[in-house]
């Protein structure tokens, strides 16, 4: 196992750094389309697998926002990763609320 020298996280943990990393994470526009979480288990006999799909539009346009499921149910976004939503819609308005300039500004 390789451990990080203390100046590189350093480094990489100063906001401005940061802020450029999540901002390529989230890129609404660059892959549009749907995204798929697939989440399995095992209930006595019986395998179970829970598939859902969110395909993302605002106003008008898809967005890769690339919204996941987690076996609580919670939906995630590399976009605002630390951050977990009950709601799909919460999810896309903090999304639009943390990168205006990526939806047109608006708010």
């Amino acid at each position: 196992m390789t451990s990080a020298i203390p100046e590189e996280l350093a480094y990489t943990a100063l906001p401005e750094v940061l802020a450029g990393h999540l901002a390529d994470a989230v890129r609404p526009l660059d892959t549009p389309g749907q995204v798929r979480s697939v989440r399995t288990a095992r209930h006595g006999d019986h395998d179970i697998t829970v598939t859902t799909v969110h395909e993302v539009i605002v106003d008008g346009a898809p967005v890769a926002a690339r919204l996941t499921v987690d076996d609580a149910g919670m939906l995630h976004s590399p976009g605002l990763p630390y951050q977990r939503f009950a709601s799909a819609l919460d999810a896309v308005r903090a999304l639009i609320t943390a990168y205006p300039d990526e939806f047109g500004g608006g708010a």
